[in-house]
């Protein structure tokens, strides 16, 4: 049960590999297609990559240092979660991989059974920090709407939060539908 939920999601992932080793890279596309994930192949490394691409795997290859940072830039600035995979027994990449920051690192050898498992914990951990960004912008506006009340009502906080509540309750909407309207219309 808990392999089949992890496994899952890889269902409609959209990644591309910038890797060179492409017989080993083709097999783990089709091993991905399998887990019902769409992969895609190039080399080498560019700026530029499918608009639909959810997660880039990027080889780390010393020769082609200069299109790295281009490439780490763009997926950075467009919030694509990015796994570098590194020799681990290159020391001279480490100040490289410092530099780029890619949100995980992996062997550069093609491990089907290891890169899943990394693909997965990095899906996993972008979801879970959006999931933790929404929760933070929620309780900001619920306190930003309770500032509101307090100021506008003289109302303490609890005052402020039970006033937000009942009002939520009256017209069975959300408490942050309703946190949202009080600040749209006391606060101009």
């Amino acid at each position: 049960m808990i392999e089949q939920s992890l496994l899952a999601t890889l269902s409609g992932v959209r990644l591309h590999i910038f890797h060179p080793d492409s017989q080993s890279v083709r097999a783990f596309c089709a091993s991905l297609a399998q887990l019902g994930c769409h992969a895609q192949h190039s080399w080498p490394p560019a700026a530029s990559f499918p608009a639909e691409t959810q997660l880039l795997l990027v080889a780390i290859d010393a020769h082609q240092q200069q299109a790295l940072p281009g490439l780490f830039s763009s997926a950075q600035q467009r919030d694509i979660p990015l796994v570098a995979l590194a020799d681990c027994h290159n020391a001279r990449l480490f100040p490289l991989l410092l530099q780029l920051q890619p949100s995980a690192i992996a062997e550069r050898e093609i491990n089907p059974f290891a890169l899943i498992v990394q693909i997965i914990g990095t899906l996993k951990t972008v979801r879970q920090r959006e999931l933790l960004q929404v929760r933070r912008a929620r309780g900001e506006r619920l306190a930003q709407a309770k500032g509101v009340l307090m100021q506008t009502f003289g109302l303490d906080e609890s005052g402020a939060y039970r006033l937000m509540r009942s009002e939520a309750m009256n017209t069975r909407s959300s408490l942050e539908f309703t946190a949202q309207r009080v600040i749209n219309t006391l606060q101009k």
